[in-house]
């Protein structure tokens, strides 16, 4: 294999830009509520039409990090939906793992919305990872709604690596032979775990109200379950086979287990950062890497400390790390959250402009 992966032929993808895409149904309340209840955030914004009709939005919400829906994707020998976005050409088949992305939420999303997306590459980079070389692709997806405007943008970070060749595919007569056990994740036959324990509201933060040092209220995930990733699967329409398939994960892909869904981690940090956030504010940018990976059995526990908080254009903006650990121990991601938060008396307007 050539040292360099990064050939003209693919460094040419640099500034291409995808045709804009628009999904094949409006948001819908049954949109908002599959994704919520997927991710276990009984946000009444997000599943209680009367509730959100009286709050300052006037209606149901799409959770912002969940506004496009793969209905109906390619399905291919990657899985479903993986290839969808763009192919990049390399001398190796490659899975685009989740590195992380960087959001900027600028207008709500709402039930009846009909989303519009589209991707321009950015940057491709490669470097050299424990298994080999990694190439890097970053992407800028901008989201708009029927009216054209903007509602989110986000420059994503997608990692291809190339695999071994002792995990190459093999025949299907040798596979029974090549699969390791894992270990299967709660709960056992006869118990009932219950539901995660629900956020207490204690009403509205307000930007007064913020010291540095202040601790969010963590938000706990699990045990996790393959059904957790199938139902997350299922909300959001993206089938990767890593996700769900333990014999395609071990033998394709080199992997120890089906791993948690990046975009579902991401849900649980916005869980995290909505709840702090409150009604009455504006969770305005969020910025998230991919450490590590979390398997079926894992309790994710997000929590995060807010580090900064400034004044600007007369709005109180609030900083936050935030991150992901599980039950063995691991960091599997970390972040920062910017939030914006209503001083005393003040209402927050509904559209922000984005940032450099």
């Amino acid at each position: 294999m050539a040292d360099s992966l990064i050939t003209a032929e693919v460094r040419a993808l640099i500034g291409q830009e995808t045709e804009p895409e628009r999904n094949r149904f409006p948001i819908s309340e049954e949109m908002a509520f599959d994704v919520a209840d997927a991710i276990q955030d009984p946000n009444p914004l997000y599943v209680d039409s009367a509730y959100a009709q009286r709050s300052r939005y006037g209606g149901i919400l799409c959770p912002p990090l969940a506004t496009w829906k793969d209905i109906g994707p390619p399905i291919g020998y990657f899985g479903a939906g993986q290839e969808s976005h763009f192919q990049v050409p390399l001398p190796f088949n490659s899975y685009g793992l989740n590195g992380g992305a960087d959001w900027q939420f600028l207008r709500p999303v709402y039930a009846g919305d009909w989303i519009t997306r589209r991707f321009r590459i950015l940057e491709i980079y490669q470097k050299e990872g424990r298994s080999g070389p990694l190439i890097f692709v970053v992407r800028q997806e901008t989201q708009t709604n029927q009216n054209g405007q903007v509602v989110n943008q986000a420059k994503r970070v997608s990692i291809h690596r190339a695999l071994p060749a002792a995990q190459e595919p093999r025949q299907a007569a040798n596979v029974s032979d090549s699969l390791n056990t894992v270990p299967v994740s709660p709960p056992d036959p006869g118990v009932v775990v219950p539901p995660p324990p629900q956020s207490v509201n204690n009403g509205q933060r307000h930007f007064e109200d913020i010291e540095i040092g202040m601790e969010l209220t963590p938000v706990v995930k699990g045990p996790i379950t393959t059904t957790h990733l199938v139902r997350w699967a299922a909300a959001n329409g993206n089938y990767a086979r890593i996700h769900w398939d333990l014999p395609f994960a071990q033998l394709r892909q080199g992997l120890a287990n089906v791993v948690v869904n990046g975009s579902l981690k991401n849900q649980y940090l916005g869980h995290l950062v909505i709840g702090f956030t409150g009604d009455e504010g504006w969770f305005k940018r969020f910025y998230v890497e991919h450490r590590g990976m979390d398997y079926p059995g894992d309790v994710i526990t997000a929590s995060g400390i807010v580090t900064a908080k400034r004044e600007r254009d007369g709005f109180g903006y609030v900083e936050c790390d935030v991150g992901l650990r599980n039950s063995r121990g691991e960091q599997t991601a970390s972040g920062r959250a910017t939030v914006v938060l209503p001083k005393v008396g003040q209402s927050l307007p509904l559209v922000w402009e984005a940032e450099d």
